[in-house]
Order: structure tokens, then C-alpha cells, then sequence
């Protein structure tokens, strides 16, 4: 989730540019946080400059440490011949595999009921808002907003704007694919006593193509 890697930024800094290469999805955005929070144009070239050799030199050392073994191995399937195939495929099953078992939990985790957009406009439409949390990052929080929203990070659910309206409806909404964030605040809540929280189907970005208004 993109709020991940900008917390990251947020926390650390310019500093966290040494290892954004080696954090998968960081470093796609690192140059794009680094502008928004207004970091030094130096400070910036030499943390990434820095960052990219570490990078590199990583790669290239942990090649030079590990080129005998992996000579060894290959030498090794070749002498199994199909053997040494078979236990290579299982070997690679076994990993997609668990990556798959990872992913399939993690999505059903986020199963719950969502509510669309177009619910969520009639809803305000007909003056019946229920109490709407943003909780992306700081940074995309600043930017449009659906009207009314209550901005809240992930870790903060203990706001007095919650706490008044346990019996009122909650609905949640982030930027994340799957509302990733949306669904797990949803279910801290409902695990706080909350029974009527949905996370937004599609997120502030689906608000956005409806042609819905939004506040800054």
C-alpha cells in the first residue's frame, strides 16, 4: 500500500533514501515525497546518490561472495540431472505457493461489506451523512477530500468524533488497492463495539471519477 511507503518517508526523512531501492514500491514515490515535504534539493542528490551505491555495491558484492556457491549448485544440478530439475521446480511451487497462501489470507481478512460511492453521495444527498474517516497518509490528506470527512491515521482511532457517534454509521476510506487500509480500521472499530462501519468501495479515487465534489 502506498500509505506504507509514505509513512516511511514521513518518519525517517531524507535518510530513508539510503534503502528505498531495497524496499519494493519505496522508491517509485521516494523523489515525489522527497518534493512534497519540501527536502533540500543537496540534501536530496546526496542521500540518493549515496543510496544508489549502496544499492549497486550490494548487489555486486553479494555476487562476488556468492559466485563460487552458486557454481557449486549448478554443478551439483547438473549431476542430478532430472532429479536435480524436479527438485528445482518443487522448489519454485513451494515458494508461489506460499506467497499465494500469504496473499489469499491477507484478502480474506479484508472480506466485509463496502459501500459504493454512489450509496455514499445519496446518503449526503438526502442529509442522512453518517460520520466519513479519511485515513490516508498526511500527505494525500492534505489534498481533495470528500466533503465532511474526519482525517485520521490508521494508529489514531480514539478520537472524539468516533467515541460520540458508537450507534451512528462509519464509513472509511483510503487510497489503497482493495481499501487495504479502510478494511483494517474498519475492523479495529467493529472490534471497539462500532457494528455499522463499511470501508469505501474503490477509495477516494472512485469518488473522484464519479465526478463527486471534493474539499481541501
Amino acid at each position: 500500500c502506498v500509505r506504507q511507503t509514505e509513512l516511511i518517508y514521513l518518519r525517517w526523512g531524507a535518510p530513508s533514501l539510503l534503502v528505498a531501492k531495497f524496499i519494493p514500491g519505496f522508491a517509485s514515490i521516494a523523489s515525489a515525497l522527497a518534493g512534497t515535504v519540501g527536502t533540500g534539493r543537496l540534501t536530496f542528490l546526496v542521500y540518493d546518490g549515496l543510496g544508489a551505491v549502496l544499492w549497486a555495491g550490494s548487489a555486486i558484492y553479494l555476487g562476488s561472495l556468492f559466485s563460487t556457491a552458486i557454481e557449486d549448485l549448478l554443478r551439483i544440478l547438473e549431476q542430478l540431472g532430472k532429479s536435480g530439475a524436479v527438485l528445482l521446480a518443487a522448489a519454485l511451487v513451494s515458494f508461489i505457493a506460499s506467497k499465494w497462501w500469504q496473499r489469499y489470507r491477507f484478502m480474506k481478512s479484508l472480506r466485509m461489506a463496502r459501500i459504493t460511492v454512489e450509496e455514499l453521495n445519496a446518503l449526503l444527498q438526502q442529509g442522512r451523512a453518517p460520520l466519513i474517516v479519511d485515513v490516508r497518509p498526511s500527505l494525500s490528506q492534505q489534498l481533495d477530500r470528500i466533503p465532511g470527512a474526519v482525517v485520521l491515521s490508521v494508529d489514531d482511532l480514539t478520537g472524539k468524533d468516533i467515541e460520540d457517534l458508537v450507534d451512528g454509521e462509519v464509513i472509511v476510506y483510503c487510497a489503497c488497492p482493495n481499501e487495504a487500509s479502510a478494511a483494517v480500521v474498519a475492523k479495529k472499530l467493529m472490534q471497539r463495539g462500532y457494528t455499522r462501519v463499511r470501508p469505501l468501495a474503490g477509495g477516494i479515487a472512485a469518488w473522484i471519477a464519479a465526478g463527486y465534489g471534493v474539499e481541501s
